[in-house]
């Protein structure tokens, strides 16, 4: 929504993140892990809003 609302404000940020990513301030987010037999807890988690980033099932 803010490419569209303001894109110079966009382009910006994303400036700001890329420098910061490139210069390992910050890295990729590890997502939280559930064994693939926790799938429904990964899914309680989820509905509960109780994770924040990506959860991942793992084989």
């Amino acid at each position: 929504m803010l490419i569209q609302a303001a894109p110079s404000i966009f382009g910006a940020v994303m400036g700001e993140l890329s420098g910061l990513l490139a210069a390992g301030v910050l890295g990729p987010g590890r997502p939280t892990t559930y064994p693939l037999a926790d799938g429904r807890e990964a899914l309680s988690a989820l509905a509960a809003r109780s994770t924040a980033g990506k959860l991942a099932l793992r084989p």
